[in-house]
């Protein structure tokens, strides 16, 4: 279990240095957009377009990142009317369905992209169109990636004895 947590770790890593280099490139693309608009009366053409495709990568690389820290979306009311133990199964089944359903999402996305290949339609710059959507599918597999190692983890721990969660406290 150890060297999947440490791809885990290192996968949050590296996410974090897309998503800050992403974000980097939204702010100053943006700015550029507004000061060519509003003093030169000009823009970049394609610099919209751009930057609504970094919106979704933003998106991506921060839900794969919230996934790992347990600050994705969930249901909790259920979870706070139970004591420790169904909360941990709770959090385990929880965990293995949002896997699951993350790869079949990552699935068809791959079907999607796919699709978009083969039009060989491109989007700005003569760049295929499907280099701007290929983290639709890669982000359902890290996401989903992520949703099974805290499950395993989960396992683990209840092997071990340990049934509390903290998932949901914060």
């Amino acid at each position: 279990m150890k060297p999947i947590l440490i791809l885990d770790h290192w996968l949050e890593r590296i996410s974090g240095w897309i998503l800050v280099g992403l974000l980097g490139i939204m702010i100053l693309m943006a700015f550029g957009q507004v000061i060519l608009r509003n003093f030169f009366e000009s823009s970049i053409e394609w610099g919209d377009i751009f930057l609504r495709h970094l919106v979704l990568w933003v998106g991506y690389f921060g839900a794969v990142i919230a996934t790992g820290e347990g600050r994705h979306l969930r249901i909790e009311f259920l979870t706070k009317l139970v004591s420790d133990k169904p909360r941990k199964i709770f959090f385990i089944i929880s965990s293995l369905f949002a896997a699951v359903i993350c790869y079949l999402l990552m699935q068809a996305s791959v079907a999607f992209v796919q699709l978009e290949m083969e039009s060989e339609s491109t989007l700005i710059l003569d760049l295929p169109s499907w280099y701007f959507i290929i983290i639709i599918p890669a982000g359902y597999a890290l996401i989903s990636f992520r949703f099974l190692v805290r499950s395993l983890n989960g396992i683990v721990e209840v092997v071990r004895g340990n049934w509390a969660t903290t998932e949901g406290h914060h």
